[in-house]
């Protein structure tokens, strides 16, 4: 095993060890609260987390972490107005997009938000956008009304009108969701013909079933991401 590698998500941890032939070896996935870093600890690490707590607690343990102010491998941020605030899964997911085909390119990474990185053909980071997952939309309508219950996510979808309160919020979120990347596409799809289109995330299934021209990429394309960062930062510390 040459480095072990971290996705770290505010609900899961994706764990996998990168091999010395260049492949990666998926291990576990852990649910974000019940993670622990120093239970996984080996010698070589790399990270990309979404949770400061444990970026904190992970630096602390010698692992290599994806960031804007360190070095982001492929990825140029030249072009970002406040490249540190970037996200460590997006800067990953950028990475995956430029080491895995054609630019220009656009990851939408469907979990607990849905994020959508746009990498143009030069290599360079052009942004995205951020907006709720699915879940997150009916956590917020439970968490601000007086009335309206908690819902879980299902595979299916909810024909419009809904008979029942339960319907209703369904049909609001998941069609609101799908409407709002809908539209994304829409205008990245216009500012960068000929874009591929990359899908990634615990939810991906459900949304590409209402939108066209995705590869639905593996449960590790952030995971290589992150790797790839690794490797090259890496190379270039040996060099020095």
């Amino acid at each position: 095993m040459l480095c072990r590698i971290f996705n770290i998500g505010n609900t899961h941890v994706q764990i996998a060890d990168l091999e010395e032939d260049g492949t990666l070896s998926p291990l576990e996935s852990v649910e974000t609260a019940a993670f622990h870093p120093e239970d996984h600890k080996t010698p070589v690490m790399a990270a990309a987390s979404v949770v400061p707590d444990l970026e904190k607690a992970m630096r602390s343990l010698g692992a290599f972490i994806v960031s804007p102010s360190d070095a982001c491998g492929p990825v140029d941020l030249s072009l970002m107005k406040h490249p540190e605030t970037l996200g460590a899964d997006r800067l990953a997911n950028a990475a995956e997009l430029i080491f895995s085909g054609t630019l220009p390119a656009l990851c939408a990474d469907f979990g607990t938000a849905v994020n959508l990185e746009l990498v143009d053909e030069k290599g360079r980071m052009r942004g995205g956008s951020i907006l709720p997952g699915r879940m997150l939309l009916r956590k917020a309508l439970h968490d601000y009304t007086a009335k309206l219950p908690m819902t879980g996510i299902c595979s299916g979808h909810t024909d419009f009108p809904g008979n029942c309160t339960v319907d209703a919020i369904d049909i609001g979120c998941d069609t609101g969701a799908v409407g709002a990347v809908r539209e994304i596409l829409i205008e990245a799809e216009r500012k960068y013909p000929g874009l591929r289109k990359i899908a990634c995330g615990g939810d991906a299934p459900f949304f590409l079933k209402f939108l066209n021209g995705f590869e639905l990429a593996d449960q590790m394309f952030t995971l290589r991401g992150i790797a790839g960062i690794w490797k090259m930062q890496s190379a270039v510390t040996k060099s020095e």
